[in-house]
């Protein structure tokens, strides 16, 4: 007699959540969310990594780091979508280990003016007391996806390339008594600009 083999779908956790039964939904809701804080905690890992365009942040100050599904921009507004961890359903971010060998090789294939990457860190404990739904983990991209906005109080930090927009973005966080780190980093180095 032959066996049926299971059919495996592999999902794109980019583009959707994972599915859950009914007993999971009620008992386990952030099951996946420990199971990667425990990851983050075994590693002694800090910061989660989002890469943006600079242009982008002040949006971002404002609104967090929202699904691509809720964004909505003023008349005179622009917000660039990088698709590497910009999606209609979920936000990836990245371990601050990651070698971002796969963020670099989208960023050459996409041709991004590299003088226009942020980087933000992102508190991972705040961001799991702050989350409603549970997250996902992608162990082959080694990517983190979130279903929902990412706010503003769990940045820690954003790190700014450009420095015609440093000045501009440090500005909007100190008049917003933002409690947000900005800093100018240049080929890998960041130097700390100190608040007021």
């Amino acid at each position: 007699m032959a066996k049926n083999k299971e059919k495996i779908t592999k999902v794109d956790l980019s583009e959707s959540k994972p599915k859950k039964g009914l007993f999971k939904k009620i008992f386990a809701s952030k099951s996946e969310q420990k199971k990667i804080l425990q990851i983050i905690k075994n590693k002694n890992i800090d910061n989660l990594f989002f890469y943006t365009d600079v242009n982008n942040l002040l949006i971002i100050l404002e609104n967090g780091i929202q699904l691509v599904k809720e964004k909505i921009v003023g008349n005179n507004e622009e917000y660039i979508v990088w698709t590497y961890l910009e999606h209609k359903e979920s936000i990836g971010l990245e371990f601050e280990t990651s070698t971002r060998a796969h963020f670099w090789k989208w960023a050459t294939n996409s041709n991004v003016d590299v003088e226009r990457i942020s980087v933000i860190g992102i508190n991972p404990y705040k961001l799991a007391d702050l989350s409603k739904n549970d997250w996902a983990y992608d162990s082959t991209k080694k990517i983190i996806y979130v279903y929902e906005t990412i706010p503003v109080e769990a940045i820690e930090y954003i790190m700014i390339k450009d420095k015609s927009n440093l000045k501009r973005i440090q500005t909007f966080v100190d008049a917003n008594d933002i409690d947000i780190d900005v800093f100018y980093g240049e080929s890998g180095n960041i130097d700390k600009k100190e608040k007021k």
